[in-house]
């Protein structure tokens, strides 16, 4: 599995965030995308994961029909939403349907591996963000799917939280693992470092 970029460039108005960017994601890999807050780190995570389209070149993954990528790609970060008056059941229950998840994973399975206190039937809206943040992680990291893509992972998260995800996380390097961060700890997992600077 490889994420193949080419002359990746996106602007808003009159003003390039991204320009001219090559660069070649290959499996069992993990990758840390740098740079200041507002520089173009989510911005860039999103071109690769197709969820916005760029002003000018490609995006491709090898092997995979451009109209499935969706299907190989888990993506988190803290402005991606949960359902709020839903319960954590009903998220599992639609993310098993939409086989984002694997089948297996049982509500149990789920409150195991995110360490989550009783509260099954606790709606979304009535966790701390802490918490949310850790549940979408769960998922995440509980998906099958090839491409793992983080945006800034570990917000709002205190030490105990930020030592759970990272062992789940060691878990995962078989994937093709994309970070995108300034916390020296994340960016440390990666193997490989990419400065969005010097895309400008």
């Amino acid at each position: 599995m490889e994420i193949l970029v080419q002359n990746l460039s996106k602007k808003f108005r009159q003003e390039f965030v991204i320009r001219q960017f090559n660069y070649t994601f290959q499996s069992r890999n993990s990758y840390a995308i740098t740079g200041p807050n507002g520089s173009g780190k989510s911005t860039l995570l999103q071109l690769l994961a197709q969820f916005t389209l760029p002003n000018t070149g490609t995006v491709e993954m090898s092997g995979v029909d451009p109209d499935l990528v969706y299907s190989q790609i888990t993506y988190a970060a803290p402005y991606v939403e949960l359902i709020e008056e839903y319960t954590l059941a009903e998220h599992l229950e639609i993310l098993s349907k939409n086989n984002y998840l694997p089948s297996s994973i049982t509500l149990e399975t789920l409150e195991r591996f995110i360490d989550l206190q009783p509260g099954r039937y606790k709606l979304i809206k009535n966790y701390s963000s802490g918490m949310r943040q850790k549940i979408k992680l769960g998922f995440a990291l509980l998906s099958e799917r090839p491409v793992l893509l983080l945006d800034e992972p570990t917000t709002n998260f205190d030490e105990q939280a930020k030592n759970w995800f990272f062992e789940r996380l060691e878990q995962q390097r078989n994937k093709l693992i994309i970070i995108a961060s300034n916390e020296s700890r994340e960016i440390n997992f990666c193997q490989e470092k990419i400065s969005i600077q010097e895309f400008k």
